[in-house]
């Protein structure tokens, strides 16, 4: 929605105290006027004293009303008001709430000898991160946008600029051994001057107590309350085990398939060191599950992403994640009412879960509720503030439900946000597949089909992007480029699930062609 000038122009004269000023100079000159009037006379002054007054008092409004614009009156003295600062709060997309605390996690620097150390520095952030997730009145940057400034030598206030936060965490690792060096640093992104740091020099096996101890940290530095369990209450986990946990969750945040694969390598390896730890039973079940969903969607990764996440539930019950897999499961296998049960214990038990919202939302999506389906992607959008495809879905489902208002101001958000992860991070070839649909429905059909193939490009051998490729041009009415597309996925990939052949609305239009029934006629009934 564009903003009415003259109501912008209003709220910057209130904000900057334009419109109190004005009051108290127009009530102190009616006061001196007063005073005047009565005691010039008594002090023998010329008459035409008191009119000079009045002039002094009318030319002195105007110069007190700039001097407000330009001035702020603080605790310390007078300072020139920033106008850079009301800037940006004007052109921060109004969603984000600039007033409350804000942090974004940066992976922690590889200060080892031998430099292989990078995935334990980004476990370690992303615990912290996640613990600070836990704080209800603390906006956290996630990790997908966080982390894309990993190794980059970024200045903080250009970091606290583009992801929207006031504060930065930052450290480094050095690991030789059983011996551990960390330090780390709260950096405002203001002015870059440093809130707290401390350095912890301490035995690899004190490693889940340093992360708590930062994490209370910062918690107490940014005057916000951190309640969750005490590592006291924990499990103790094998340090060898959580080493290749943490690698595999290195592996599984690329979100591609050979790095999928690679991540269950490494769950299997800890789980080889400590079949009861849980954590790594729920990280496996998420690599058959997305698995499933967006590469392949065989028999096998179906059983195992069920087998895996009810290990997952007997072990660690009291972890998020241990119900989002079964949710994710459960959905796989059409026992919706199950995988809502599992879904709404995970919202439960962190209810900054984005897995937990954004699956959700899907698994309402396969039930057929489109209303519940909406109200979980908005929330999902909502935790995860930079996510953009939990808004791309919206507009999907607005469409669905014949609301073309919603449907085109979704494709809009959704486009928007894309693009801001993108200039992040230009890799993310998901945010190019998707947002190509939401510029179709905004009738950009070049820049769509542009966008497509740019992620065609970057992944030829995918099969979600060919397979949303097929469907993007089967909209565009490119019937041959369509079938293509599936032909490559059949032959090529070979990923792709008859069901969505058959009920995918967006091939309606090559659904008729010959070679649409040939290729359903490859797939055994």
């Amino acid at each position: 929605m564009t903003k009415k000038p003259g109501k912008g122009f209003w709220k910057q004269l209130k904000k900057r105290k334009v419109v109190r000023v004005g009051i108290v100079y127009i009530v102190v000159s009616w006061v001196v006027m007063q005073v005047g009037e009565v005691t010039f006379e008594a002090l023998g002054l010329p008459p035409w004293a008191l009119t000079l007054l009045i002039v002094i008092l009318l030319l002195g409004f105007p110069i007190a009303l700039v001097l407000a614009w330009a001035y702020e009156l603080t605790p310390g003295g007078i300072r020139r008001d920033s106008a850079t600062a009301t800037e940006k709060a004007e052109d921060s997309p109004p969603e984000f709430d600039d007033t409350a605390p804000s942090i974004a996690v940066l992976p922690f620097d590889d200060m080892s000898e031998h430099g292989d150390q990078g995935y334990f520095c980004e476990g370690i952030a992303e615990e912290i991160l996640n613990a600070l997730c836990k704080v209800v009145n603390l906006r956290v940057a996630s990790r997908v946008t966080a982390f894309q400034f990993s190794g980059k030598r970024a200045d903080v206030t250009e970091i606290g600029k583009k992801l929207n936060v006031q504060t930065v965490l930052e450290g480094s690792v050095r690991k030789s051994g059983d011996k551990l060096r960390i330090t780390a640093q709260l950096v405002k992104t203001s002015d870059g001057y440093h809130i707290w740091s401390r350095q912890y020099d301490r035995r690899l096996e004190d490693i889940f107590e340093i992360q708590e101890e930062i994490a209370v940290s910062i918690a107490n530095a940014l005057s916000v309350t951190l309640k969750r369990p005490g590592v006291a209450s924990e499990k103790r986990v094998d340090l060898k085990a959580y080493d290749f946990f943490l690698r595999g969750l290195s592996y599984f945040a690329r979100h591609n398939l050979q790095d999928t694969v690679y991540a269950r390598q490494m769950f299997d390896q800890a789980l080889e060191v400590d079949p009861g730890y849980g954590r790594a039973w729920a990280g496996l079940a998420y690599t058959y599950g997305f698995e499933y969903m967006y590469f392949n969607a065989s028999n096998v990764n179906r059983d195992e992403a069920l087998r895996t996440s009810k290990k997952a539930l007997e072990l660690a019950p009291e972890r998020s994640e241990s119900h989002v897999s079964a949710g994710i499961a459960h959905c796989m296998v059409q026992e919706y009412k199950k995988a809502e049960i599992e879904f709404e214990k995970a919202i439960e038990l962190d209810p900054e879960n984005y897995d937990a919202w954004y699956f959700f939302g899907r698994n309402k999506v396969h039930e057929g509720d489109l209303d519940r389906a909406i109200e979980l992607f908005e929330r999902a959008a909502d935790v995860r503030r930079e996510d953009y495809q939990s808004v791309l879905l919206l507009s999907q489902l607005y469409h669905s439900k014949g609301d073309q208002e919603r449907e085109l101001e979704s494709a809009r958000r959704g486009v928007e946000r894309a693009k801001t992860v993108l200039e992040l991070n230009p890799d993310d070839n998901r945010a190019l597949n998707m947002s190509a649909f939401a510029l179709l429905r905004l009738g950009e059909r070049e820049k769509a089909l542009q966008s497509m193939q740019a992620s065609i490009d970057k992944a030829p051998m995918d099969s979600i992007v060919l397979y949303n490729a097929a469907c993007l041009y089967a909209l565009a009415e490119e019937t041959e480029k369509s079938l293509d597309c599936l032909e490559h996925c059949v032959l090529k990939v070979g990923s792709l699930n008859r069901e969505w052949l058959e009920h995918d609305s967006d091939l309606d239009n090559v659904r008729d062609h010959p070679r649409f029934a040939e290729l359903l006629a490859m797939f055994p009934d």
